[in-house]
């Protein structure tokens, strides 16, 4: 754990001065330290406690495309169902109980019976058949239904999945998703509309990494895709099928304090191609943030601390939006999984505030949004500090 930041206090004499020779004591002046680069944000809401033997894992955001007080948070009970909860982070619905999700994430604009829609997507382990599975999202009730043609959508020869993330391509409208299993295998699907309302894909292509390989994270605008690599760094690979699949890592355990295991990965984005990746390290409870643009310099360490809510430990997924949401978060939230199982502290999912997390170090662009077709330059951005 980084330390707190020691203080440098100035000393008083064992003799006083006398009146007139007397100097102001000036007040404490921080010593620039290791934690220079940590940020200590305190969770603003938490949900209720998955009762066990559910396990809380994963955390998407959907964003209501005219009113977004109306946002979801949408996170997996992965011995159960997918948990929907509104941004005051009161459960509202359960979806397909006992589907047994890992990953879930969210696919804005796709084009499914002549309408566009939005889609949840996640990775299924239930006692059954195993693969993706696919909600429709429906804005004017803020519910979920099932969407997948067939009742899943196999993957790895019909074997287990692992992680999953979705890819709106900027550069041809198609829509795609990428499921990891843990041999570090990885399979890019094509998602197609299959018709009556159901979803169906097809695989196009194939990677591979070394070991097991869970969270995931595709940058749409840019074309990237990121795949966090468990006990060894986080990959960059090009997003398009059509591309070579050879990657690289951009950050790797024990750099910045990244610790073992790596799991979930975001992207905060931003007009103009900003933003930030955020990822888990499960190992030491924090959050690290890079740049979003080419190289992915480290930025800085999110370090939850703990107010009236306790913090977040040894977090799984984590999810964030730099859009308005609900009046309590106006600059956009960051949501992270608490991996505790002592009940009634953990087992669930904290909310940020994203203008505490930015300080006056990151940027809070509230103009991006997740349904545009094309790369948003503007209008301007509220920046509160810059990279």
């Amino acid at each position: 754990m980084v330390r707190e930041t020691l203080l440098a206090l100035v000393a008083i004499p064992a003799i006083a001065a006398p009146r007139s020779a007397a100097r102001p004591v000036k007040p404490p002046v921080p010593i620039p330290g290791p934690d220079a680069n940590v940020v200590r944000p305190e969770p603003r809401l938490k949900t209720a406690h998955i009762d066990l033997p559910g396990i809380a894992d994963d955390a998407a955001i959907w964003v209501h495309p005219t009113r977004p007080e109306r946002s979801l948070m949408i996170g997996t009970d992965k011995m159960n169902g997918l948990m929907v909860y509104d941004l005051d982070g009161e459960l509202q619905q359960v979806v397909s109980r006992e589907s047994h999700p890992d990953n879930v994430d969210v696919l804005y604009d796709f084009k499914l019976g002549g309408k566009t829609v939005d889609l949840a997507l996640a990775g299924c382990r239930p006692d059954g058949p195993q693969g993706i599975k696919v909600w429709r999202i429906d804005p004017a009730t803020d519910s979920l239904t099932d969407a997948t043609q067939g009742g899943v959508l196999p993957v790895f020869g019909g074997t287990e999945p692992y992680g999953s993330c979705v890819y709106h391509s900027r550069r041809t409208g198609k829509s795609y998703f990428f499921v990891t299993n843990k041999l570090g295998a990885v399979e890019q699907h094509l998602l197609v509309d299959a018709g009556n309302g159901k979803v169906k894909s097809t695989r196009v292509r194939s990677l591979k990494v070394p070991t097991t390989a869970e969270g995931c994270v595709a940058d749409d605008e840019l074309g990237i895709f990121y795949l966090s690599e468990e006990r060894v760094g986080i990959w960059k690979f090009e997003a398009e099928p059509n591309v070579p699949t050879r990657g690289k890592i951009v950050a790797r355990v024990g750099q910045n304090g990244l610790v073992a295991d790596i799991e979930g990965l975001t992207l905060y984005c931003a007009t103009g191609g900003r933003g930030y990746l955020i990822a888990s390290s499960q190992g030491n409870s924090t959050y690290k943030v890079y740049d979003r643009r080419d190289g992915n310099r480290f930025l800085l360490t999110i370090q939850p601390r703990a107010g009236r809510i306790p913090v977040p430990k040894e977090t799984d997924g984590i999810a964030v939006t730099s859009c308005p949401t609900s009046r309590d978060f106006p600059g956009g939230v960051l949501v992270a999984q608490n991996g505790l199982k002592r009940q009634p502290t953990g087992n669930n999912f904290l909310f940020f505030r994203w203008e505490e997390i930015a300080g006056k170090r990151l940027i809070v662009d509230t103009h991006w949004s997740p349904r545009a077709k094309t790369p948003q330059r503007g209008p301007g951005s509220v920046v509160a500090g810059d990279e």
